[in-house]
């Protein structure tokens, strides 16, 4: 059986604490001689075991204090120690100060064959590989600057290409890639996992507890010298962050109790209803160090993009929502709290026994008249909105055959418009359908914007770690809630029915909503898509949602949705208002109440009367946090 490469047996490391302060070398060797010094122990290692095979990669993790550093700097013989032993079997290349061997006043390129010298290297070997350091290190047009003109990232850069010029047998990196930049760390992450497949032993030290995944098969886990757990590097890394965010969550509580009791108890704001809106206002008021209470009528939080997780299954129980945006700065915003897939929509209509591809495309238009070129299908719906001779639409219907013809109508809009709004499309009014969107092309996906996707593990996860650490109160009505606790809050973020707030005293604005039909099927897959339209009207639901398909998943049974339009009245949940003439007048007096409400806030789907997707949601959200906040928010 082969040796370890390293073993460290029962090493503990001591410390001496001076318990005074001594200003000067007189003074100190005055105390010295009348044994005035007093000294407290301190062990930095406390009977610490690590044995390491060659080819090994271990990362060493722990907080600041934890003993890594001391742990490698014992390892290369710099500290020795007070118990036990370390036995190392192989040549150390360590990088535990890069450049520490460099004189400032020289030049590159001097102290590159003087740094050799430090490591061992004679000038015909450093002679040998200059070309290669400075290559790698990228500095060919500094060579002859003196190194005290070098930033921090051009001395590692430096230091780290002299140091790894050759494969060493042992590898010590403590926390070197924290200098320079990004192409920089990835050079050396590139050069290291080289070495690596080469049969390299490393031992890394990093805060940066993804790299140590990455880079390492082993790791141990350190704090304030003790070793706390050692074994596998997935293993030891998931305990250390858990156990981290356990701590971060208890040290963030004990500073928000301290917070309320120095404010007599009382919230800087009510946030009410815990959808989208109001959940990123109110992690964006917690982040500014205000207090929050959200409360919710529901038994959960998320609003109507709450995913709710049903035998491994992410079930939209609210209907689909699926992310779109073309915004960097939202998409970069959203993924702070997920991690989405490539899911790309691309919903099929059924119609009687026909199958169509959404949204109107070359793929919908050859199945409908078996047409193959742009040029044909545009003067086929030409032709057809010519024959109508339609000048001037005075209903919904006749909007949409001005725009798309008679057959796209017939089969693809009429039927499923008028089980959204619940009546004739004649009896609709024309702006409803402003336009409708063809695409020439043969490309399937319902949206144009850049940015797509399903968040892994569902929305409500989403939801969870914006209102981390912030006050919650489920099946909590706003208006029992204010009248019990009237002093409680400074301000209200009010994201419910703008009408409702005002007790419908103007009468009430309209909305339609959706009832779901949800069963889970003994089957493994459906329908073979998310997303099912039903276009025809003699089939009572607009759509069946399989909800499996979003996250592309494999399990053995299946969950569908059927989606009912219906009506909306009060008791049953809003979903999109309905936004005609009438209404939005409406509005703007129930607006124009709100504007003189003090301390009150109105934002959201039904606190603005207006339809969101979930990018113009949050969008919404972080304008109003940055002007409630004082604080830039979206870059």
């Amino acid at each position: 059986m082969a040796k370890n490469i390293i073993d460290v047996d029962h090493v503990s490391i001591r410390f001496n604490l001076a318990n005074q302060k001594v200003n000067n070398l007189k003074e100190y060797a005055i105390k010295l001689a009348k044994h005035e010094l007093m000294f407290q122990e301190f062990f930095a290692l406390k009977d610490v075991n690590l044995h390491v095979k060659a080819g090994e990669s271990w990362g060493l993790i722990g907080t600041n204090g934890s003993g890594k550093s001391t742990l490698l700097k014992t390892i290369t013989g710099i500290l020795k120690p007070y118990e036990g032993t370390v036995k190392v079997r192989g040549k150390i290349a360590p990088m535990i100060e890069l450049g520490a061997g460099f004189d400032m006043e020289l030049t590159a390129r001097e102290n590159i064959f003087l740094n050799g010298a430090v490591l061992g290297h004679s000038k015909e070997f450093m002679e040998e590989h200059f070309d290669d350091i400075v290559e790698f290190a990228g500095l060919d047009k500094f060579l002859d600057s003196p190194i005290k003109n070098y930033s921090s990232g051009m001395k590692a850069r430096l230091g780290f290409a002299v140091a790894t010029m050759v494969d060493p047998e042992i590898l010590i990196v403590d926390e070197v890639l924290s200098v320079g930049d990004y192409q920089f760390r990835k050079k050396c992450n590139e050069r290291m996992e080289e070495m690596l497949s080469g049969g390299t032993t490393l031992l890394y030290v990093s805060h940066n507890i993804e790299s140590v995944k990455k880079l390492c098969t082993h790791a141990i886990w350190l704090d304030h010298g003790d070793v706390i757990m050692a074994g596998d590097s997935q293993a030891v890394c998931d305990a250390y962050s858990s156990r981290q965010e356990q701590k971060y969550k208890i040290e963030k509580k004990a500073k928000d109790a301290k917070k309320a009791k120095k404010k007599g108890n009382k919230y800087d704001y009510l946030v009410v209803g815990s959808g989208l809106y109001g959940s990123v206002f109110a992690h964006e008021a917690y982040q500014a160090g205000k207090r929050c209470l959200v409360i919710d009528k529901r038994d959960h939080v998320g609003g109507n993009i709450y995913t709710e997780n049903i035998h491994s299954i992410n079930v939209h129980k609210y209907g689909a929502h699926i992310f779109h945006t073309n915004k960097k700065e939202i998409w970069n915003y959203i993924n702070r709290f997920a991690v989405f897939n490539n899911y790309i929509n691309s919903p099929v209509a059924v119609y009687k026994d026909e199958l169509y591809n959404l949204p109107f495309n070359m793929n919908t238009f050859s199945k409908l008249w078996g047409l193959k070129t742009p040029e044909e299908v545009k003067k086929k719906i030409a032709q057809q909105i010519e024959e109508l001779n339609i000048k001037e639409p005075h209903n919904l219907e006749e909007q949409a055959l001005s725009l798309v013809g008679r057959d796209v109508y017939e089969k693809l809009i009429r039927g499923y418009t008028e089980k959204q709004w619940g009546r004739d499309c004649k009896d609709l009014p024309a702006f409803i359908i402003k336009r409708i969107p063809l695409r020439f092309t043969y490309n399937n996906n319902y949206f144009n914007d850049r940015y797509q996707g399903i968040p892994e593990g569902g929305y409500t996860k989403i939801i969870n770690k914006l209102l981390d650490g912030i006050d919650v109160k489920l099946n909590t009505d706003y208006e029992t809630y204010v009248r019990e606790h009237p002093d409680a809050f400074e301000k209200v973020i009010y994201t419910g029915p703008i009408d409702e707030y005002f007790h419908y005293s103007l009468g009430n604005l309209q909305y339609r909503s959706v009832r779901f039909e949800t069963e889970e099927l003994d089957m493994e897959n459906y329908q073979g898509n998310a997303v099912v339209n039903y276009t025809d009207r003699e089939v009572p639901y607009t759509r069946i949602i399989e909800h499996k398909h979003f996250e592309f998943g494999e399990q053995p049974t299946t969950i569908i949705s059927r989606e009912y339009s219906e009506e909306w009245k009060p008791g049953i949940e809003p979903y999109y208002p309905v936004n005609d003439e009438k209404n939005n007048q409406l509005f703007q007096q129930y607006r124009a109440l709100a504007d003189q409400e003090k301390n009150v806030i109105f934002g959201g789907r039904l606190g603005s009367f207006k339809y969101y997707n979930m990018d113009q949601v949050i969008e919404e959200a972080l304008i109003m946090a940055e002007k409630e906040l004082k604080r830039k928010l979206i870059h």
